[in-house]
């Protein structure tokens, strides 16, 4: 059952998706739970989404989870992120994914540097490998880059921009997604930030995202979202600060079509010496 249910997941990707390999990653708990329009987040509650962001205090943290897509137990998914701050204005750090089943799989190698431009301006680039592999027909690998901004044109707002492989590289015969993703944040207030997001991959439908995240108290944070494309997908989700940078983020998000995706992550985030304490410090 596992099996058909993914290869009829394929099927549907395929028919959207001319020669092109690697499905959108799935994203951590708490990106799901806000709609995953973060490309523009000045903090790093919802982890690194924007190689800029590590020039930003607070550049040092973990952050690991999973996500079960659309309840389907056989499929596996998993990340880890590690960065490191460096005199609160440059930042380096490493992301790994995990997704696949037995009969397919993929792996992602993000290397990360971000460094700050100007007091409101921040740039950043990544280095990525790619690996498909299959049992029936072998593996391959292939790398490409990415580029990044993030700025801070007003008091209370951010934008940002991400493009993934410019160049079109390929990973065997076959497109590895060139994407572009831009967005903006607004925090009205230490309490509250509203993002949103435009996505677009160069053969796929593009998507539109909004979310927001409100902490009601003070270790506690309430998140929703929604992204929508081919189907509109709602997210939602709570995230928990424990003690000593120590988080745990809960999110889901509902397909109209297959289902509910639920994910789970932990992640400890070095406190900031230089900015106030807000809901995503």
């Amino acid at each position: 059952m596992i099996k058909r249910l993914f290869l009829l997941w394929l099927a549907a990707l395929s028919s959207q998706v001319d020669a092109q390999v690697f499905m959108r990653p799935f994203d951590n708990a708490a990106a799901i739970a806000s709609g995953g329009g973060n490309i523009a987040m000045p903090v790093f509650s919802q982890g690194i989404n924007n190689e800029a962001l590590l020039g930003r205090p607070n550049g040092t943290g973990i952050w690991a989870g999973s996500v079960l897509p659309f309840g389907i137990s056989g499929w596996q998914v998993a990340h880890f992120t590690g960065s490191i701050g460096f005199q609160e204005k440059n930042g380096v750090a490493l992301q790994i994914v995990h997704s696949g089943t037995e009969d397919y799989a993929e792996q992602r190698f993000q290397l990360m540097y971000g460094r700050r431009l100007g007091e409101k301006l921040y740039i950043g680039g990544s280095a990525l490998a790619l690996r498909a592999s299959a049992p029936e027909y072998g593996s391959a690998t292939s790398a490409t880059f990415g580029l990044a901004v993030l700025a801070q044109p007003l008091p209370q707002v951010w934008v940002g921009a991400r493009i993934q492989n410019p160049a079109q590289q390929k990973i065997g015969n076959d497109l590895i997604p060139s994407l572009l993703r831009i967005g903006a944040t607004w925090q009205p207030s230490q309490l509250l930030l509203i993002n949103a997001e435009v996505e677009k991959d160069l053969e796929r439908e593009g998507q539109v995202k909004a979310g927001f995240e409100y902490m009601p108290l003070e270790k506690f944070v309430l998140r929703a979202g929604v992204r929508a494309g081919l189907a509109t997908r709602l997210g939602f989700g709570a995230g928990f600060r424990l003690k000593s940078g120590l988080r745990a983020d809960l999110g889901a998000e509902w397909h109209p079509q297959l289902g509910i995706t639920p994910a789970l992550m932990i992640s400890w985030i070095k406190p900031s010496k230089t900015e106030p304490l807000t809901t995503n410090h």
